[in-house]
């Protein structure tokens, strides 16, 4: 016996449900039962006598075989509704039952109890049955804030149904035998019940709008009625068949058959807020009128308790409520506060500079300032994590303690804090300056951790709105790229400068222009040629990323790597670099061109642990030897940590890659660094060699620096060479290339085509570049 999948069973059940003839089923029967109520209400001068007993035994019969319909067809929520389906089932017995014996006889000698009632009750369990199995799934998920509502609903509407209906039923029973008196009292209790776990079932869901909820609620509550109608007739002596008594029961049994018969949809909108507490406070307030009503009326006991009890249940239901406000202000502050530093963290940061933003006033400014702990790494890594995180809360405890009253301070993640303060018209940008000099310099003083006071640097950017930015992204950005001019000079504090920030230039729509580049192939590779000075031959070509955007032109590399970085792109940007690259110099060596091909990469690059292994996947599947692909690393790896760095270069090495120090002499580096670093060619920053013809001092300085990079067996290229005169001295120094306008410019694919069909590059045979020597310039 195989097991369907739950998938698969549901996909049938709902295939049913939806079905033609099923909803044509339930159509029909809500229908007809509605149409019988209707005939109830309207008066006829000859009403059809077997209109109410076998038209009204046959309704009973439709909503039972309904309701018993879907058990025996669908497999979910089996249980739940055999349980509704053979309550009405054992009510439409009775009933059915009642008329075939009692219809024709007086009221006063119909035995009270009889089989009649007896089905008659036995509605009660089992519909209870079925409305708390099918409410289970969701009264397990739910908070203590619910189950409260539930209960006051259901205890209000007790009280209210047990105020009208148990003193008018109860009181004609004073002289029926004990038998007779507790079948009649079974009635209003039973449908007291019924009713309070319908409306409890509706509150336990929120009153969302599930049609299977309302449904069985409403049908319950015209049973509800129906029942005290007629025992109030019954006592008055008034009641007849064929009445609204009896439409009110068979639409309200159909109804609960209807619900049945309906599919079970994911409901997607709730009611929340003072609407999810409307409801409740409704019923609270129908309770209170019931006891009002009693000190002038004299009620039923039951409707008196029932009413306090849910007077009773609100209070604690509102004692919840204020707790629950209290925890839920207490955890919007958490929320927006970082327990390490004891700021605000980024939400609450998020949450004010819109605000800040849009109440700033004509003329006025609002400046950000970001905040960061230099070397906080090397703290954590010297002294521990503790001690780094007593720095950190120390660094926050004196900025809340310095800003002013109205300014507002975050952290923004890691080691960085941000300040928001609105400054008045005609302030001078050089005050807020100076005072955020100050506010450095306090928060820079050493931390006490223990015995040992802990020196820590502090750097800032800044930058101001509507001056620099409009939006709040754009404010954070032009305050970071502040930051990260001050880290980078070195100078701590630096202004937000648009003259520096190439994504200012382009605008912000550049960015997703970035992202849609690499898939349209809208990056060019250009090369430019690396002259060995002994011979005049070109050697090798460094190759250059542009970007062809389509409506602002050529994009130089300069500018696309930082625009790349913030979105997250440089490693895709170097990759495409060195793809294109290293499959130029595989076409060249396949022609017969002696040439190497040499790229850029940058520090954040070489500490990428998986590009060596990428770039040798590129060289072999290009089949050129290593040796031919130079990576021309920037000349800040000497400022990286010398462990990390040389062992990162040497994976380089270890594929047999040459390396060159780019842009050498730009920062005057440690000597000490370099001959410990293994490069083959440092390649001389043109700021370094362009006043050689010129200065002594600084013919001097490169000359000894050549002479320096021989004895070490490294090769030196000297770059942005635009003057025979600067070449002729390099040439007499003793440098081994140069690079630049007069050797020549950049050239895209069709250019360097031209050109190499001009130069004296090619060999009879196909070129197997031999392995890097040092102090030679090879650009294979």
């Amino acid at each position: 016996m195989t097991t369907m999948p739950a998938t698969e069973a549901l996909d049938r059940d709902a295939a049913v449900l939806g079905s033609g003839p099923y909803r044509a089923v339930r159509v029909a029967a809500a229908s007809i039962a509605v149409a019988y109520l209707v005939s109830t209400l309207i008066p006829l001068a000859h009403r059809p006598p077997l209109l109410d007993t076998v038209g009204y035994s046959g309704l009973l019969i439709c909503a039972t075989l309904l309701a018993l319909l879907r058990p025996a067809l669908v497999r979910t929520a089996r249980a739940t509704w055999t349980c509704v389906g053979l309550g009405i089932a054992c009510w439409a017995v009775g009933d059915v039952y009642w008329t075939a014996t009692f219809a024709n006889r007086p009221a006063g000698d119909i035995p009270v109890p009889s089989v009649a009632d007896a089905c008659y009750v036995g509605l009660y369990p089992l519909a209870y049955a079925g409305f708390i199995l099918l409410a289970r799934g969701a009264a397990r998920r739910l908070p203590a804030a619910v189950w409260l509502d539930a209960l006051v609903s259901s205890l209000a509407a007790g009280a209210v149904f047990s105020g009208i209906a148990m003193g008018q039923v109860l009181h004609t029973d004073d002289g029926a035998d004990l038998a007779g008196q507790i079948t009649n009292l079974l009635y209003p209790v039973g449908d007291l019940v019924l009713l309070a776990v319908a409306v409890a079932a509706l509150t336990m869901v929120r009153w969302r709008p599930d049609p299977v909820w309302w449904l069985l609620g409403l049908g319950a509550a015209l049973f509800a009625v129906a029942d005290t109608a007629y025992l109030i007739a019954l006592d008055h002596q008034t009641y007849e068949d064929g009445g609204w008594i009896d439409g009110l029961w068979i639409l309200g049994l159909t109804l609960m058959a209807y619900a049945a018969s309906l599919p079970r949809r994911r409901v997607t909108t709730e009611v929340r807020g003072f609407a999810a507490l409307l409801v409740p406070i409704l019923f609270s307030l129908a309770a209170l009128g019931v006891l009002v009503v009693g000190t002038f009326v004299r009620l039923h006991p039951v409707a008196v308790l029932l009413a306090a009890a849910c007077l009773i249940a609100a209070g604690v239901r509102t004692a919840l409520t204020f707790e629950q406000t209290r925890e839920l202000a207490r955890t919007r502050v958490a929320a927006h506060t970082d327990l390490q530093s004891g700021l605000g963290n980024r939400r609450a940061l998020d949450a004010e500079l819109p605000t800040l933003l849009h109440r700033l006033r004509p003329g006025s400014q609002l400046y950000l300032t970001i905040l960061g702990i230099d070397h906080m790494s090397e703290i954590n890594g010297t002294l521990g994590y503790p001690v780094g995180d007593l720095v950190l809360n120390a660094v926050g405890e004196r900025l809340r303690r310095e800003i002013p009253a109205d300014a507002v301070c975050a952290r923004l993640g890691g080691v960085e804090l941000a300040v928001l303060r609105t400054v008045r018209p005609g302030t001078d940008p050089a005050e807020v300056l100076a005072q955020t000099r100050a506010l450095v310099g306090v928060l820079a003083e050493p931390v006490e951790a223990g015995d040992l006071p802990v020196h820590i640097e502090v750097s800032a950017g800044i930058a101001a709105a509507p001056a620099h930015a409009a939006t709040p992204e754009a404010l954070i950005r032009c305050a970071a790229d502040a930051l990260r001019t001050a880290r980078e000079h070195g100078t701590g504090i630096e202004a937000y400068d648009p003259a520096l920030d190439a994504g200012s230039r382009f605008g912000p729509q550049l960015f997703p222009d970035l992202l849609r580049a690499f898939a349209e192939e809208q990056f060019v590779t250009y090369y430019q040629p690396k002259v060995d000075v002994a011979t005049g031959r070109p050697v090798a070509l460094e190759a250059v990323l542009r970007w062809h955007h389509p409506h602002r032109g050529l994009i130089e590399a300069e500018d696309v790597q930082p625009l790349a970085a913030r979105v997250g792109l440089r490693r895709r940007l170097t990759r495409a670099l060195l793809e294109s690259s290293v499959q130029a110099c595989a076409g060249w060596l396949a022609r017969g061109v002696e040439l190497g091909v040499a790229a850029d990469i940058d520090v954040p690059d070489i500490l990428d642990s998986q590009l060596p292994y990428d770039l040798a996947k590129m060289i072999n599947r290009a089949g050129i030897p290593p040796g031919a692909v130079t990576l021309e690393v920037a000349e800040d790896v000497l400022l990286v940590d010398p462990r990390r760095t040389s062992s990162a270069l040497g994976q380089f090495r270890h594929f047999g890659l040459r390396l060159a120090l780019d842009h050498y002499g730009r920062s005057a580096p440690s000597l000490t660094r370099l001959r410990t670093l293994p490069v083959d060619e440092i390649k001389l920053d043109a700021s370094f060699v362009a006043p050689v013809p010129r200065s002594t001092q600084d013919a001097a300085v490169v000359r000894s620096t050549i002479e320096l990079a021989r004895s070490l067996n490294i090769a030196t290229v000297a770059e942005g060479v635009a003057a025979q005169d600067v070449l002729a001295a390099l040439t007499t120094y003793g440098c081994s290339g140069v690079q630049g306008p007069l050797p020549g410019e950049p050239m895209d694919p069709e250019q360097l085509d031209a050109w190499l069909a001009t130069q004296p590059v090619r060999s009879p045979r196909r070129v197997t570049a031999p392995a890097p020597r040092r102090g030679a310039v090879r650009g294979r």
